[in-house]
């Protein structure tokens, strides 16, 4: 978002270059061949930026994908923790129940030593308390084991995922760069062409016209329809609609936009 400043200077700008525009560009009479230099320069305009926004798109598309691609890596880098994590776990239970099973068995011996039915019941309970402590661990060993079941299947499904948008971002690359020699040099053509038909232009709105290209780019030129400025959509004068008709140089005098009329119009 611009600062109050920055839009303020953007204003003004846009403000200086209205005015110079209109002062410069209101009186100049174009002959026929001139004319017909402002639809061609629009339209070249136009094609050179169709040009480089798709030369420009290709880059942004393939850092979606290499974008894609990171989000891929990374979800399968967290599943695999994941998993070596409930592994641990696993297996921290199953020698938990492996020292139980020992405990239990040591338990039994003692049972078997035991010398009064007071330190027999005592070692029975202890023993039965462990058979059910063990019963409750091998479940939830069960239960753990599922899980790694669970995150080793979800791990193949993000390798999957990963190789797919690998090669995708791979192949998009490849037809990216296979399309650049073309488009720069169409976009060289196009500008060759744009200044060869920028020398027709009267000299007294070059610079006025120079201006405008910095400030909008291809939307510097406007064409006329129905007596109305396409870009603003303000409707032009009477007298202004005919005297654009009959070839003479206006800019608009709403958004400075050189104008020109439709070639039906002519």
């Amino acid at each position: 978002m611009f600062s109050q400043e920055k839009g303020n200077s953007y204003h003004s700008q846009v403000a200086c270059i209205r005015i110079a525009a209109v002062s410069q560009g209101i009186g100049t009479h174009m002959t026929h061949a001139q004319a017909n230099t402002l639809p061609e320069l629009h339209r070249l305009h136009l094609a050179i930026q169709e040009v480089q926004e798709e030369i420009d798109r290709g880059p942004r598309q393939l850092k979606a994908r290499s974008n894609t691609t990171a989000t891929r890596q990374a979800e399968l880098e967290a599943q695999r923790l994941k998993q070596k994590q409930l592994k641990m776990l696993s297996d921290q239970k199953a020698l938990q129940l492996k020292t139980n099973e020992a405990k239990l068995e040591d338990l039994k011996g003692k049972l078997n030593q035991a010398a009064s039915n007071r330190e027999f019941d005592i070692i029975k309970g202890q023993i039965e308390a462990d058979k059910v402590a063990n019963s409750v661990l091998e479940d939830e060993i069960l239960e753990t084991l599922e899980k790694v079941d669970k995150a080793q299947a979800e791990v193949k499904k993000l390798e999957a995922d990963l190789a797919t948008a690998q090669a995708e971002e791979k192949k998009f690359a490849a037809e990216v760069d296979q399309k650049r020699p073309s488009l720069d040099a169409r976009l060289a053509t196009l500008r060759g062409e744009l200044q060869q038909v920028e020398t027709f232009l009267p000299d007294e709105i070059r610079a006025a016209y120079l201006r405008l290209v910095q400030a909008h780019g291809a939307s510097a030129l406007s064409p006329v329809e129905n007596s109305t400025c396409t870009s603003c959509y303000v409707r032009l004068t009477p007298q202004n609609a005919v005297s654009i008709a009959s070839g003479t140089i206006m800019f608009c005098r709403t958004c400075g936009r050189l104008l020109y009329p439709r070639q039906e119009e002519t």
